[in-house]
């Protein structure tokens, strides 16, 4: 069971102000922080003020930090929490795979079914798809265009060096899915701002629902991790990708719009015929 500190978050989350939304999606994403700092040192370190920290605990029903902090740090040393119920880990493998299943579960956790189903229809329903992810998150960009384009039409790995003004050229209806992690990459910011100022559907893949991409999505869908590094975020982004793309196979199989490159994507003998 969610520890209160966690269901307290994700219900208020929606009434939070900005500052206080910072702080919910740094607990979400990171507790160690408010596990080990005192409350002052904690907004240093996330940009906020003590008195935001303060109002944050009020607000999820502490009496005060020195409350919420002490929930906090047992629910971080009660090792079932985050181990599972699997005994001693036999090495350092297992640990750092523990790890990825963690998140996976606090993903899953926080997950937001009619969030995914409207992202689900509306790719299938744009009439063209970018697909758009710089530096380290190009990977997952392209791995969702490579396999998005076997179900549905009209999908783009967006390329910088050959696809400036490519918004000005899409389709009614088209849509643009943008990876953007921290560093956040100020040319995904843009064309985020840009395909907005268009009209063009925004869905945005992050790591924080308070990243500076957020303010132009349509549909936000942010990756909740214990350890905001670059090789953590990749298991749980995978997840998602490859939830999204079997989804919408099941739901393109079911309207009976397979395209002849469908077959690539399932094991022999498993298509209906």
């Amino acid at each position: 069971m969610e520890p209160k500190f966690i269901q307290e978050t994700n219900k208020q989350f929606v009434s939070m102000t900005k500052g206080l939304k910072k702080v919910g999606d740094s607990l979400l994403s990171d507790s160690s922080l408010f596990a080990i700092y005192p409350a002052k040192k904690v907004g240093e370190l996330i940009g906020v003020s003590e008195t935001t920290i303060l109002r944050f605990c009020t607000m999820i029903g502490y009496v005060g930090y020195n409350d919420f902090q002490k929930d906090v740090r047992n629910y971080m040393l009660a090792p079932n929490k985050w181990a599972g119920e699997g005994g001693e880990k036999n090495s350092t493998y297992a640990e750092r795979m523990q790890l990825d299943i963690n998140n996976l579960h606090l993903t899953l956790e926080n997950l937001d079914t009619e969030l995914l189903d409207n992202v689900v229809d509306s790719l299938i329903n744009s009439s063209k798809i970018i697909v758009v992810g710089y530096y380290q998150s190009f990977s997952y960009a392209h791995w969702l265009s490579f396999n998005l384009s076997y179900i549905l039409n009209d999908v783009v790995l967006y390329r910088p060096e050959n696809d400036a003004g490519i918004l000005d050229m899409l389709p009614k209806d088209a849509c643009i899915v943008i990876f953007s992690y921290y560093r956040y990459a100020l040319d995904t910011i843009r064309l985020a701002e840009e395909a907005k100022s268009k009209s063009i559907r925004v869905i945005a893949i992050t790591d924080s629902r308070v990243s500076p991409i957020a303010e132009y999505a349509d549909f936000l869908l942010p990756i909740n991790i214990s350890n905001k590094t670059l090789i953590n975020k990749g298991p749980v982004t995978m997840s998602l990708i490859n939830t999204v793309l079997i989804e919408i196979i099941e739901k393109v199989k079911s309207r009976g719009k397979i395209k002849s490159t469908y077959k690539f994507l399932i094991k022999d003998g498993e298509e209906d015929e």
